[in-house]
């Protein structure tokens, strides 16, 4: 997992940044206690403790006494570059000649994307793996309201992108997607499909679904490996 190289709290600090600023946890989330983090990745609470202190100088955590240590809730904000686009523009991002289907089941909402589906208990969740002759493309996640993610099989998922399967095949009426794309780097869950190592870039695309009741019907989070993709904008600057 880590390189030997590189000291091992940075390594770590690094994953945690990642993490964070994927919102996992949340702002102003409780980071878990020192021992449990050594634990998970396998390193001395000593390390821990140093990873925690440099995320705590750039104050992406606070560390209270006697609480435990938290996410900040604002310093690590990002300005957003809002950019208009079609929907076929998406749907063409997200095509690709093979894809594996990884996972497909009903789970409790998670709570990084619980805020966009409001009192729901449970979401439908998929996760497939895109290939592009051959070599690994992105890994897609998707969070999907239970009464269309129970529609959807392993064959569709395996031909379309899930934004094509919910307007054209299943005919929900949707108004608008948001999108958020960013540099992040790969965790422990995103280095092993896309064929890279933990802390490598990769490009992160966040879409929300909204269909015409402004409900959230579909949020994917597609991890794109940054040396083998490229986001291309086309902007009109005529008028």
């Amino acid at each position: 997992m880590f390189d030997r190289k590189l000291p091992l709290w940075y390594q770590l600090a690094e994953i945690l940044r990642s993490e964070i600023l994927g919102g996992q946890p949340e702002a102003g989330g409780r980071i878990p206690p020192e021992v449990e983090l050594a634990r998970r990745y396998g390193v001395s609470v000593v390390t821990v403790r140093q990873a925690l202190r440099a995320l705590a100088d750039e104050r992406l955590i606070s560390r209270q006494r006697g609480r435990g240590t938290f996410v900040t809730p604002g310093p690590h904000r990002r300005r957003e570059l809002r950019l208009m686009g079609s929907v076929e523009s998406v749907i063409a991002q997200q095509m690709s000649e093979e894809t594996e289907v990884l996972e497909q089941r009903v789970i409790p909402v998670p709570a990084a994307v619980a805020g966009w589906f409001g009192g729901e208990r449970e979401i439908a969740f998929f996760r497939r793996l895109r290939r592009d002759q051959g070599l690994p493309f992105n890994y897609a996640l998707n969070y999907v309201l239970p009464e269309y993610g129970g529609q959807i099989d392993a064959k569709l998922l395996a031909r379309y992108p899930m934004l094509k399967i919910l307007r054209d095949v299943l005919g929900v009426k949707l108004s608008h997607v948001q999108i958020a794309i960013e540099a992040q780097r790969a965790t422990q869950e995103v280095a092993p499909p896309l064929g890279v190592d933990v802390l490598s870039p990769v490009l992160l695309f966040t879409g929300v679904v909204f269909d015409q009741r402004l409900r959230v019907v579909d949020v994917a989070q597609i991890y794109y490996r940054a040396d083998r993709f490229t986001f291309t904008m086309d902007l009109d600057v005529s008028r």
